[in-house]
């Protein structure tokens, strides 16, 4: 079999015996190539089938331009089937379908976020217009009598400080470590 029909051979190194070894992915692995990912197949199955190493085949594709060429139209052929296929869906009646060919095709966002103040105590939820803080707001509606006038509620300043040591419980003191047992027919000697 001559070595043009190969898939993938591999070329020895330069002239004069320079670098190393490397694989060239020939006509019939780039047809490869193509097929798999079209139909999506990854990095892995495809490195497989060319029997070489993921990382192999991802040097050969930075190495040889036509492979990476070849991975590209792979990736766009599986692109037009699913986009294809959700189509069909889609003309069906499947509003999911619809829904997400709207926001991904056309960037359709649901609604755009309110931009409103929006404050919360234990009494609520209280929503205010975007061009006014909540004081101004409170302040309009008791101009306008719906709500009762607000009593002072200014916050006390709060001392972050802890608590001097000498206000602190006494922590209880640990017992001694049990002493140790020499083990029997041990004799320890001390050298001066």
């Amino acid at each position: 079999m001559p070595t043009d029909d190969l898939p993938v051979r591999l070329t020895g190194p330069g002239k004069g015996g320079q670098g190393r070894s490397s694989f060239k992915v020939g006509a019939k692995g780039l047809k490869i190539i193509e097929d798999l990912t079209g139909r999506g197949c990854s990095l892995t199955t495809i490195a497989k089938v060319l029997r070489m190493s993921r990382d192999t085949l991802r040097e050969v594709r930075m190495r040889q331009p036509e492979a990476e060429e070849a991975y590209q139209r792979g990736l766009a052929t599986e692109h037009d089937a699913l986009t294809s296929n959700l189509r069909r869906l889609a003309d069906d009646g499947n509003v999911v379908a619809n829904l997400f060919l709207l926001k991904a095709r056309h960037g359709y966002r649901e609604g755009e976020p309110l931009e409103v103040n929006v404050a919360v105590n234990t009494g609520g939820v209280l929503v205010v217009p975007a061009d006014m803080t909540v004081e101004e707001y409170l302040a309009r509606k008791q101009e306008a009598g719906e709500i009762e006038p607000m009593r002072d509620v200014t916050p006390r300043p709060r001392n972050l400080m802890p608590e001097p040591i000498e206000h602190l419980p006494e922590a209880p003191v640990p017992s001694p470590e049990p002493t140790r047992r020499t083990p029997t027919g041990t004799r320890i000697t001390r050298g001066d």
